[in-house]
């Protein structure tokens, strides 16, 4: 991930459940590389890719373990974060069509 333009750096310990290509990316942090369980994760995700009339159907779901995890990670940010991101990628594409 690379925020306000700085070079990449890697923005959480997860490992990449399900990966569709154009359809779907499924990760969680409940596990870091090999598969090991992690002592902190709280969240699994998922991506969803589909055609639309007017372009591609985005939905982005997170699992949470407990209500309390989920309130953490809303307290976070997590919707207006991927919002931003959503955002951010359509006016990337509208500026490349």
């Amino acid at each position: 991930m690379s925020e306000n333009g700085r070079p990449f750096v890697p923005h959480l310990s997860a490992c990449f459940l399900d990966v569709i290509h154009e359809e779907r990316i499924v990760y969680t942090n409940a596990l870091t590389g090999g598969w090991r369980p992690a002592a902190n994760g709280f969240v699994t995700a998922i991506i969803t890719l589909a055609d639309h009339p007017d372009g591609t159907a985005y939905r982005a779901q997170a699992l949470h373990k407990s209500r309390a995890d989920r309130e953490k990670h809303e307290a976070l940010g997590f919707h207006e974060g991927w919002g931003t991101v959503v955002a951010q990628l359509a006016n990337l594409l509208e500026i490349e069509t």
